[in-house]
């Protein structure tokens, strides 16, 4: 054994060991402290949902999902306005509370050259409109409308105007997807 070597492996030794503890020291005197949070849950009333307007049948609307989703069977004719006056209204059936409620655009298919304009209008107190319209080559898709009051125990009608193109192809479609969303 080298005599020169022993006290440079043990130097070498116990620099690695006080590292190793400075190391182990220093991550386990990290502090920290917790947020604690209890949430009660409750199953809440189904009081904003639709119901069935006079012009249903012509609009061809189906309710489902506790009336929570449906679907509208539309038409558009060429350089013509339909008008759905009342197919589909909104609902606030609480007795007492007001909800502030919104549309928002979803989604949209079909060819834009088809078609000049859709548009969904929530007939409240201060009026809110979604209007999809075409300029021939592509959609303009509407943004989400501010929120609007609807008073408990009140119907608010969904007014939807539509019209085709002049040049557009019988049969063709386009299909929109919005929601009715409730600030609560």
């Amino acid at each position: 054994m080298n005599l020169k070597e022993l006290p440079a492996k043990k130097t070498v030794k116990l620099l690695a060991l006080v590292l190793t503890s400075i190391l182990i020291a220093s991550v386990s005197a990290a502090v920290y402290y917790s947020l604690e949070m209890t949430s009660t849950i409750t199953v809440a009333a189904n009081d904003i949902y639709f119901v069935l307007g006079p012009d249903n049948g012509t609009a061809i609307v189906n309710l489902f999902n506790d009336n929570k989703s449906s679907t509208l069977g539309l038409k558009a004719y060429k350089n013509i306005t339909m008008t759905y006056d009342d197919p589909i209204r909104v609902r606030n059936n609480h007795t007492s509370t007001d909800y502030n409620v919104r549309l928002r655009p979803v989604s949209l298919t079909g060819d834009a050259e088809n078609f000049v304009f859709i548009n969904f209008t929530l007939q409240t107190s201060t009026k809110i409109s979604l209007n999809y319209t075409s300029n021939g080559v592509s959609w303009n898709t509407p943004g989400t409308t501010a929120f609007v009051q609807v008073d408990a125990n009140t119907n608010y009608a969904i007014v939807i105007e539509t019209m085709a193109n002049a040049t557009a192809t019988d049969g063709q479609q386009a299909v929109i997807g919005i929601t009715v969303d409730i600030e609560q």
